[in-house]
């Protein structure tokens, strides 16, 4: 990699890798090059060309839209299918813990909108295979902003709950400092689901990580840039 090719990776260091970033960066190298060429056409040797090239070139910040577009009827679809995998996966988590009576309403609410969600991904699948590509504008900074706030609140929630199961179960015997006992594999059983039932909702998160990744995917006008 020549010196242009690094200052022009060092100026895109803290954004996203997505398609206007791609050309923007191969639009700028193409200008620092041109500028190269020019200098050293003067007299200048190279290294000077390249000192004063990236001189005047030291930030990209306001050359980045955040906004971009993506293919909705794609989106919808690879969304969809996303929502009922995570789901389903859900489900079976649950049912061990309805051995033990813990999370039941769970686990008959996931096979419900699991269902629903199937009904929802054919009729999306069948109208999107003739359906016309339309895009949509969205905010790259405020999906990733919402991608972090629902990983802070599902973080909250677990703690919340791991917190209330511990108080309900083991609050006496921490408060007096007495042993924890356990009287059998049932009641152990019990403890352990109710600690675990909580990381079942970590599909939540998870979906909103998949969105911003399916939009960044289907970005119009390309795909994604690895």
């Amino acid at each position: 990699m020549n010196p242009l090719q690094e200052h022009v990776e060092r100026l895109f260091a803290g954004y996203k890798p997505t398609r206007q970033v791609g050309e923007l960066k191969d639009e700028i190298l193409s200008n620092l090059e041109a500028k190269v060429a020019d200098l050293t056409a003067e007299g200048m040797t190279y290294n000077q060309a390249v000192e004063a090239a990236q001189a005047n070139m030291t930030s990209v910040e306001g050359l980045i839209e955040e906004q971009s577009s993506y293919d909705v009827v794609k989106y919808r679809t690879a969304m969809l299918q996303t929502a009922l995998m995570y789901c389903l996966i859900a489900w079976i988590a649950t049912i061990p813990m309805r051995l033990f009576r813990v999370a039941e309403n769970l686990s008959l609410l996931l096979p419900l909108i699991a269902a629903i969600l199937g009904m929802i991904y054919l009729i999306v699948r069948s109208s999107g295979a003739s359906a016309q590509q339309r895009t949509v504008r969205f905010d790259s900074t405020i999906a990733e902003h919402s991608r972090k706030l629902a990983w802070i609140i599902w973080g909250i929630f677990v703690l919340a709950v791991t917190m209330s199961t511990t108080a309900l179960h083991m609050g006496s015997n921490i408060w007096f400092g007495r042993p924890v006992h356990i009287s059998g594999p049932y009641q152990f059983g019990v403890l352990v689901a109710n600690y675990a039932w909580p990381l079942v909702t970590i599909v939540i998160p998870l979906l909103f990580n998949a969105s911003l990744r399916l939009k960044m995917k289907f970005e119009a006008g390309g795909s994604h840039v690895d």
